[in-house]
């Protein structure tokens, strides 16, 4: 990569300083030693078939130790068109909790990662764990391919050997294969018309980047970026996946979909992972949500209430509460029962705007005569129900009362316009009485007739129109 080349947008490339290099080399020694069972993958590293997830052609269980003794073994062979490589394994579980919690302690971007702190989640061949190591033989390669969970951030650091990482726009991801193994790297790429010597060519041409990351190098990278990535020696590295509790909730959220869009990804927790709920729980009560009685407070002294506060308030806590709700019950066994219940009732009497008060109780007579409403009342509604205004539609100027219940006309003042009118409707209704009365017997009345009278007198005939 050209040093001077600019990183997509969020992409660092760092290095360990010198107290982080030490627990570095301490948790290298300690993986190359470690008697953890892992899963070995015998790779092709050329022309693989999509249908061929990740090249694999056999796999096999060993000791952490044994895979490094492995790959290194497998140097000698010179094999261009296989690799050796492993399927993630918790780093936590490989070096221990101490050594991982000094690390983070001491790099910067891992500090504010909360995950570390619950240990259990990991303890497996978990993908979606929030450190994990690899060891694998040079042409071992990752597909295309986002990290999980989805909106962490990720951090990759090399122990030991030389790793190269290609960073792809969404566009070129959609048009690359996903089983991009190591060995088409290096051959030319199509790409809207455009012919690319190679993928790097291609990845810098159109907004991404190729890092080179050796011993002691650090990437950070955005939540949701596609990715893949390839040895070039023989090399040990790690991937962080880094959360803060404010983004547990939005996790959790997207972890769950994208479990119910891909049935094979199953999570297993343990205590730890209801532990987690709790403290996310807590973290969220603790920013007090506006209340109700101090809106109003608020709106009688004048001042406006603060909406955005009450608007964020409201959907993290409602949302927070839908995911827990989500969370299947086979993930917690023997843990998250109790503990669902209390933090779902805490959740929903924090919820802002939330009446708590109860009703008073009414009993008896009173009682019935309250159902029942007052006299003329519609059926079904309460007389605290019946609305005191009656609103008016948009597009046209009529009532919309509610059934059975009379119009409330107020009074208005009248304009020349309504004098105008009523005048031209007497003087209609007199041209219309004048032309129906035949010798002294006053025939049925039109219908124009009719309406002139109704608007004129309220169904009173005027004299003018009588009088003969």
């Amino acid at each position: 990569m050209d040093p001077e080349a600019p990183l997509p947008e969020g992409v660092i490339q760092l290095k360990l300083s010198p107290k982080a290099e030490a627990i570095a080399d301490a948790i290298l020694q300690a993986v190359k030693q470690s008697a953890v069972i892992v899963t070995q993958l015998l790779q092709e590293t050329v022309d693989v078939r999509e249908d061929m997830m990740n090249g694999v052609l056999r796999s096999k269980e060993i000791t952490l130790a044994a895979q490094y003794a492995a790959v290194k073994q497998f140097e000698t062979s010179r094999d261009k068109n296989r690799a050796i490589y492993m399927h993630n394994k918790s780093l936590i579980e490989v070096a221990g909790p101490d050594l991982v919690h000094k690390l983070y302690k001491a790099v910067q971007v891992l500090k504010q990662d909360v995950l570390v702190d619950y240990p259990l989640l990991y303890i497996s061949d978990n993908p979606k764990s929030s450190n994990d190591v690899l060891i694998g033989s040079t042409g071992s390669w990752s597909p295309l391919h986002q990290d999980l969970p989805l909106f962490c951030t990720s951090v990759i650091l090399v122990l030991e050997g030389h790793k190269e990482f290609a960073v792809v726009t969404d566009e070129v991801a959609a048009s690359l294969r996903v089983n991009l193994s190591s060995g088409c790297w290096d051959q030319p790429f199509t790409h809207q018309g455009i012919i690319y010597p190679d993928l790097q060519s291609l990845v810098a041409a159109t907004g991404g980047a190729v890092l080179s990351l050796h011993a002691g190098d650090l990437m950070v990278m955005p939540p949701r970026v596609f990715h893949l990535a390839r040895n070039c020696a023989a090399t040990i590295s790690c991937n962080f996946s880094v959360c803060t509790m404010e983004n547990v909730p939005l996790v959790l959220g997207q972890t769950l979909l994208r479990i119910e869009q891909c049935p094979r990804d199953v999570m297993h927790f343990d205590s730890d992972f209801t532990k987690l709920l709790v403290d996310c729980t807590k973290s969220l009560l603790q920013h007090k949500p506006v209340r109700a009685s101090s809106m109003n407070s608020l709106t009688s002294r004048r001042k406006l209430p603060p909406v955005k506060s009450i608007l964020t308030s409201s959907v993290r806590l409602m949302e927070w509460y839908t995911t827990l709700q989500l969370i299947p019950k086979g993930w917690v066994e023997g843990f998250w029962g109790d503990v669902r219940m209390r933090l779902l009732d805490q959740l929903h009497a924090a919820l802002p705007l939330h009446n708590r008060a109860a009703a008073p109780a009414t009993s008896g007579a009173a009682a019935t005569a309250a159902a029942a409403g007052p006299p003329g009342a519609a059926a079904g509604f309460a007389a605290a129900a019946l609305p005191t205004s009656v609103p008016r539609p948009l597009s046209t100027g009529r009532a919309m009362v509610p059934k059975g219940e009379p119009t409330r006309e107020g009074p208005r003042r009248a304009t020349r316009s309504d004098t105008a009118a009523a005048a031209a409707a007497t003087a209609a209704a007199a041209a219309t009485a004048a032309a129906v009365v035949v010798d002294g017997d006053a025939e049925a009345e039109s219908p124009h007739a009719k309406r002139a009278k109704l608007m004129n007198g309220h169904g009173a005939a005027p004299a003018a129109a009588v009088a003969l």
